[in-house]
């Protein structure tokens, strides 16, 4: 396996598995962060930043429910969210690198 097909690998898992995680987490603290926000209570800082981080990672999620209200929540297409965007960050580095060499072939030319 060469060194770039490694590295998208790497990026991939990597992107799609954080992503996943966060995801799955934000919603197992949001019943829990919710109940705490209520009078009297008070939530931890770190249980709200995973919640809202989970809330940002979902977003493309929650469209699809407004175009196909059939769908629900469920780890599926949670991982389906999460490898497509595990996808698009290796299309981005791709795009990147090849931005990069063709920038670098440039500068050898002047």
């Amino acid at each position: 396996m060469t060194s770039s097909r490694l590295t998208a690998l790497v990026v991939f898992v990597g992107v799609s598995l954080s992503h996943f995680v966060i995801s799955v987490a934000g919603q197992a603290l949001a019943l829990r962060v919710a109940f705490d926000t209520q009078p009297g209570g008070t939530a931890q800082s770190f249980d709200v930043v995973i919640v809202r981080a989970a809330d940002l990672l979902l977003a493309p999620l929650s469209l699809a429910h407004r175009l196909i209200p059939r769908l629900c929540s469920d780890y599926l297409e949670i991982a389906v969210t999460s490898c497509a965007v595990g996808v698009a960050a290796v299309g981005m580095g791709l795009l990147a690198r090849r931005a990069w060499t063709s920038r670098e072939g440039e500068r050898r030319e002047l």
